[in-house]
């Protein structure tokens, strides 16, 4: 059941005082947290019933809305400095949904991160912003934000120790550059992470259930710990 949240007031930019949504478990019984972000035209509410797939027992759901319900308006791959502020101000949106999951003793280590299309992106650079341990990172027919040449030219500062990537996209989604699928792999794995991609055959720009099933397995690890 999905409670109305909170207001994000924390956050600066466009998308400040936005909604967070919450799902699933409820504080005292959460073990782990999932962070989803809804794609462009979409809405919190929308990405929470698209993941109930992957809700397990003691998982809290935590959802923020974006500004108009788009995260930034130029295309992912327009230089990242010709979607600012709104791409700074979405990352602080998942660094709101971070921290209140941590409010309910949560860590980052027991939180999976979880993103579709334009959501992905933000999945993608907050962790690429804010290395760290975490439960999972999930980039669902996304890729990290910005132009071809600033993916070539980046490196995180700062290691992921570990923590497992899904990169997943379909062979026939025009959304999704094969160079830029590569880039992202690199950046990622040269920051200590370890990255699963999975190209799905026939498929368009959509989730799939392996993928439905791989976010299900990352949530049940950290459940078992």
């Amino acid at each position: 059941m999905t409670e109305s949240g909170r207001s994000m007031d924390a956050v600066s930019g466009p998308h400040a005082g936005q909604p967070l949504l919450t799902a699933g478990a409820p504080a005292l019984a959460a073990d782990a947290a999932l962070i989803a972000c809804h794609g462009r035209g979409a809405t919190a509410q929308g990405v929470i019933n698209l993941m109930e797939p992957v809700s397990r027992h003691g998982v809290a759901v935590l959802a923020p809305q974006a500004e108009r319900s788009r995260w930034y308006p130029r295309p992912s791959t327009a230089p990242r400095a010709d979607n600012e502020p709104w791409l700074s101000s979405s990352v602080d949106c998942v660094a709101d949904a971070v921290e209140a999951a941590r409010a309910i003793d949560v860590p980052p280590e027991r939180t999976v991160i979880a993103g579709f299309s334009q959501g992905a992106c933000v999945a993608a650079e907050f962790v690429r912003r804010n290395p760290a341990r975490y439960g999972g990172l999930a980039v669902l027919s996304g890729l990290l934000p910005g132009s071809t040449g600033e993916l070539r030219s980046t490196s995180i500062d700062g290691s992921l120790e570990d923590t497992p990537v899904l990169v997943g996209y379909g062979a026939d989604d025009p959304r999704v550059d094969r160079e830029r699928v590569a880039e992202t792999i690199r950046i990622f794995e040269e920051a200590d992470a370890a990255v699963d991609e999975r190209c799905y055959p026939d498929t368009g720009h959509e989730v799939t259930d392996d993928e439905f099933d791989a976010i299900g397995a990352m949530l049940e690890a950290v459940l078992e710990e």
